[in-house]
């Protein structure tokens, strides 16, 4: 039946794979030569071309010796191993040898062939084993035969020459081979001592760079500053790329970048580190690749080079570090590779110092207002009351109560109280010096720090700050029924401890909140 349209025909199995043709090896040659050189002798014998006095059973021992070495390598492991052969070898030569009674044996050639085949195995072991088997029998058969009869025969003074000769060859193999395995230990000794010495220089580049990490990772642990963290990247980023000056950039949200930390300074007469401008971000930039490129500089002979890295987490740029170089500046491939791990690690530590800072801001920040809090006024207060001891100068502080606050969050509720409240924080933060602080102390009480100030300097600044005529427009009202009370402390005529100081002005500001109440 034919397939349908919609069903494949199964697909016609491949033709097995040729099996390659068993191939013999060079000791299947030789052992193959052996054989049938053994098996030559059968016939030899038997038809009297070679005469022994013992060829009836001297034929079978032949005969069994080569069925054995013919039909049983695969079936006794044993029979594969080359020194049991040439044991065997040797072993039923000499019986044959022995058997025939004479030194004109032609067995004993047999002794040769054992040689011959240790030499084409390139094994010396056998090889010298079967030489002196020879020696040793021929030996043996010349004081039996007597010594002048065994000098006159053929096969002894051929055996003996053959059995010499090979044996200074042996020796003068085992010299060379010696003399070869001296050579390549050599060759290996100076192979490993090349390998050594590049792994060393190897393991001491990792530890430079292990080195390096761990003092860059020091430096960064102590630092929670952006601007610090990043003085610490750049001086070590001029110090990889052999830059004297460069400078630091942070990058806000939009990638747009603001000079935070500059180092060294710039000789007479080229351009300031300042006035780099950081270049535009690669799309295939990931932090930590180096970027060259010129810019002029005021010696018309010639341009300065700027090497830059951005730090980037993501796909937003966090910074960028700039060297200005007057030569030109070149960067190896351990340099850049150090640099990238420079990169890696700034970056996360330049992230850890954004996010303490942002939540230090929190900590020290109204969230309503966005003035100081009393947290951070009592900090700043502490530091200005050390300078004023050690300097010997005035300080003064303020506290300031909105009269009439109570009455717009009866009336208006406190939505429109935090208006006023944000509204009164703004008019304080303009009107009082950079120098100053100001500070929510609580519900709707502010202080005023004013560093290096008498208290009358203070009582007129305090004056000015009027705030009668600040207009809430959902409130409907032209103006905010508010006021402000103050008391004023100075040190040291108030005092020189914190808490004295506000005691002081908290008890003069409700002295001025009185005097106020009974004027209505």
């Amino acid at each position: 039946m034919a397939p349908t349209g919609d069903r494949e025909a199964s697909p016609t199995p491949l033709p097995p794979l040729p099996t390659p043709a068993a191939t013999l090896s060079d000791e299947g040659w030789v052992s193959l030569v052996r054989v049938l050189v053994l098996l030559a002798l059968i016939p030899a014998l038997w038809f009297g071309i070679i005469r022994v006095t013992a060829a009836t059973w001297i034929v079978p021992l032949l005969g069994g010796y080569v069925l054995l070495l013919a039909l049983c390598p695969r079936r006794l492991p044993l029979i594969q191993r080359p020194d049991l052969v040439v044991m065997l070898d040797l072993l039923v030569t000499t019986l044959l040898v022995v058997a025939s009674g004479n030194l004109d044996s032609p067995f004993l050639y047999v002794y040769y062939l054992t040689i011959l085949e240790a030499v084409a195995r390139f094994n010396l072991r056998q090889a010298l084993a079967a030489s002196t088997a020879t020696t040793a029998i021929i030996i043996f058969l010349w004081i039996q035969a007597g010594q002048a009869e065994a000098l006159r025969t053929p096969g002894f003074r051929l055996g003996a020459f053959i059995a010499g000769g090979f044996l200074l060859a042996l020796f003068s193999g085992i010299l060379v081979q010696e003399l070869r395995a001296v050579r390549e230990r050599m060759q290996w000794a100076a192979l490993l001592d090349r390998r050594l010495q590049e792994a060393t220089a190897k393991l001491e580049d990792q530890l430079r760079e292990l080195q390096f990490n761990n003092d860059l990772a020091a430096r960064l642990s102590g630092e929670l500053q952006v601007k610090g963290v990043l003085e610490i990247l750049l001086r070590a980023f001029l110090e990889i790329i052999g830059i004297g000056r460069g400078v630091a950039y942070l990058c806000d949200g939009d990638g747009k970048p603001h000079l935070v930390a500059t180092h060294g300074a710039a000789p007479e007469g080229s351009q300031p580190a300042s006035e780099i401008i950081p270049p535009a971000l690669p799309a295939e930039a990931t932090g930590g690749e180096v970027i060259l490129y010129q810019v002029g500089t005021a010696d018309p002979r010639g341009h300065a080079i700027v090497a830059s890295v951005p730090l980037v987490r993501g796909t937003h740029l966090r910074a960028w570090l700039c060297g200005l170089g007057d030569a030109p500046v070149a960067v190896p491939d351990a340099a850049r590779q150090r640099i990238r791990g420079l990169a890696a690690q700034g970056t996360s530590t330049l992230d850890a110092a954004r996010l303490h800072e942002q939540m230090k801001d929190q900590a020290a920040t109204d969230s309503l207002t966005g003035l100081a809090n009393r947290r951070s006024f009592i900090d700043r207060f502490t530091a200005e009351l050390a300078r004023a001891s050690r300097t010997g100068r005035r300080l003064s502080i303020a506290m300031l109560d909105l009269n009439g606050f109570k009455g717009i969050n009866d009336t208006h509720g406190h939505a429109v109280g935090d208006v006023a409240l944000i509204k009164v924080a703004k008019h304080l933060a303009r009107n009082i010096r950079g120098a100053d602080l100001v500070a929510r102390f609580g519900g709707d009480e502010f202080v005023l720090l004013f560093s290096e100030t008498e208290s009358e300097q203070a009582e007129k600044t305090v004056a000015r700050l009027r705030i009668d005529d600040l207009t809430i427009p959902d409130t409907g009202e032209r103006s905010l029924p508010l006021s402000l009370s103050w008391g004023i402390a100075t040190c040291p005529e108030d005092g020189t401890e914190i808490n004295t100081l506000l005691h002081v002005a908290d008890r003069r500001l409700y002295t001025m909140k009185d005097r106020l109440q009974n004027l209505k």
